[in-house]
């Protein structure tokens, strides 16, 4: 049996070259007119990519049956509590100021890619 390199997984290495050849660019102040075409075509990548995953997470949850739902629920409100405490016990005491609705973001996202998103991208159930 043949093994195929996924399309998510090809998509996921031009995401990690484009990110460091980006880093690179901002890094070394390189300013040349395609420079600024490569940063605003990786943007565009970056949406389309994150559009891809995003459904790539969706199909791949309506596959699962009502327990492992629920059980990866349950695993996004472990990791969301658990980084919203982080980020309030770090703001608190590294910044000495209260935090606003918008910090709940970062621990909003990373937890539902933790729970949700990564293994459900790269390790799809073949039945």
């Amino acid at each position: 049996m043949k093994k195929y390199i996924s399309l998510d997984l090809i998509l996921f290495i031009v995401f990690l070259a484009g990110t460091i050849l980006t880093i690179f660019i901002i890094y070394k102040d390189i300013d040349t007119s395609l420079s600024v075409k490569f940063i605003i075509g990786y943007v565009i990548y970056l949406l389309l990519y994150c559009l891809f995953s995003l459904c790539l997470v969706i199909a791949n949850t309506r596959k699962l049956n009502w327990i492992q739902i629920r059980k990866r629920f349950f695993t996004f409100i472990i990791w969301f509590i658990s980084l919203s405490a982080l980020n309030y016990l770090l703001s608190y005491f590294f910044r000495r100021s209260e935090m606003d609705v918008w910090d709940l973001g970062i621990p909003l996202g990373v937890s539902f890619g933790l729970a949700f998103g990564f293994e459900s991208i790269f390790w799809t159930q073949k039945s």
